[in-house]
């Protein structure tokens, strides 16, 4: 099966495409995964990535032959105010309530450790991703991964924070191998969906090592 080529866009909150980014965003990762609470539908938008939204960067995979969006990733950056809440992943595993129950810290205390002492300006965190079903196959979010990396390694990003659903971990676990490392307890319930908290390694050779094995051939 051929990959559909995509032109990748890179919206930031300053351009004047954000909202029509964040409107791709709803659609796509909210409305056709499921993710999408009561309070989104009414915004029409994700509320949860309101806290973050000077720092988000959405990057919208378009088909490159009609210039329909057909994927979408929000990544957020570290904002100086915020510090390590900067990245939903570590601000709400920190402090997770389920069901009424008292908010507690759900990551483990060595990667609580790890990350105390790591620059908030060398993470990054993948908040939001997804591809429209009739897209779906190898090689389309992948696309969009080449370029959120490659934009966070040319910064100086060594380290993307992420929650994600329990079978897709599983699936990056395969594919990522000892680049993804479980930090902490699952999540229940968190944003639509029992969650993995995690980090992915980017320093190094990953973008060099991704993009030779990670997007398959066009022909």
């Amino acid at each position: 099966m051929n990959t559909t080529l995509l032109r990748v866009d890179h919206v930031r909150p300053d351009d004047e495409r954000f909202g029509w980014a964040k409107k791709v965003e709803y659609t796509i990762f909210g409305l056709e995964n499921d993710y999408a609470s009561e309070a989104d539908i009414a915004a029409g938008e994700m509320v949860h990535y309101r806290p973050w939204e000077r720092t988000s960067e959405i990057f919208v995979g378009l088909r490159e032959d009609s210039g329909e969006p057909v994927g979408v990733l929000r990544g957020l950056r570290a904002d100086a105010e915020l510090g390590l809440d900067s990245f939903s992943t570590l601000r709400d595993g920190r402090n997770y309530a389920v069901a009424g129950r008292p908010a507690r810290n759900y990551l483990y205390p060595e990667w609580n450790s790890f990350f105390d002492d790591i620059a908030p300006e060398r993470i990054a965190e993948l908040a939001t991703q997804g591809v429209l079903k009739k897209h779906r196959r190898v090689g389309m979010i992948e696309q969009i991964w080449q370029a959120f990396f490659g934009s966070l390694a040319a910064d100086g990003v060594d380290y993307v924070t992420v929650a994600l659903v329990v079978p897709l971990f599983e699936w990056y676990s395969q594919l990522l191998s000892t680049r993804i490392h479980q930090i902490g307890e699952i999540m229940p319930d968190y944003i639509g969906a029992d969650s993995v908290p995690a980090v992915v390694d980017i320093s190094g050779s990953f973008i060099t090592d991704a993009t030779r094995t990670l997007l398959p051939s066009s022909n």
